[in-house]
């Protein structure tokens, strides 16, 4: 159900992306589940949307980005059993120490897959909730994780480190 693969990404790599991701300067507060924001909602967390398809018309936010997101989806695709038919999403997350996230699914159909792709090592994670169990995965630079998107899921926020970047990208299979 949930494929752990080690994409030997480099680190330095990984530090290019991050560099980036601390210059853009639209992040949004994240929500799970796309609830009504509020006040009385504990901090999700930070979302950089940069790609997002839609019938119309796709949406492209930020080039360079995208570019390494692409090549860390053909890197898993590479090494798993799924072929990818269509990009239909990249988010990036940006979680720092008492943010709180919720359970929730990135899609209910079964031909879509996600992908959860740490950028650097630290003390927050992803973890799953089926069958009434939960598993805790702790991020580990260049790990990726490919998973049915209705799987629910939610972000672990780092305690001890004071971020954590994570790469999200939703494919159809």
């Amino acid at each position: 159900m949930i494929t752990k693969i080690n994409t030997n990404i480099s680190e330095k790599t990984n530090k290019r992306i991050i560099n980036l991701l601390y210059d853009v300067n639209t992040w949004c507060f994240g929500y799970d589940n796309n609830l009504s924001k509020n006040l009385n909602k504990p901090n999700s967390g930070f979302i950089y949307k940069s790609y997002t398809a839609h019938p119309e018309a796709n949406f492209f936010a930020h080039d360079c980005l995208n570019t390494y997101a692409t090549c860390i989806m053909d890197t898993v695709e590479q090494n798993c059993f799924l072929n990818f038919k269509k990009l239909k999403r990249i988010y990036w997350n940006w979680y720092s120490p008492g943010a709180t996230m919720k359970f929730h699914q990135d899609d209910d159909e079964d031909n879509t897959y996600s992908i959860i792709y740490n950028l650097h090592t630290n003390d927050g994670g992803t973890e799953f909730k089926y069958n009434d169990k939960l598993d805790f995965y702790k991020s580990n630079e260049s790990e990726a994780f490919l998973f049915p998107s209705k799987l629910y899921h939610r972000g672990v926020a780092p305690s001890e480190n004071l971020n954590r970047f994570v790469l999200n990208i939703k494919v159809e299979i």
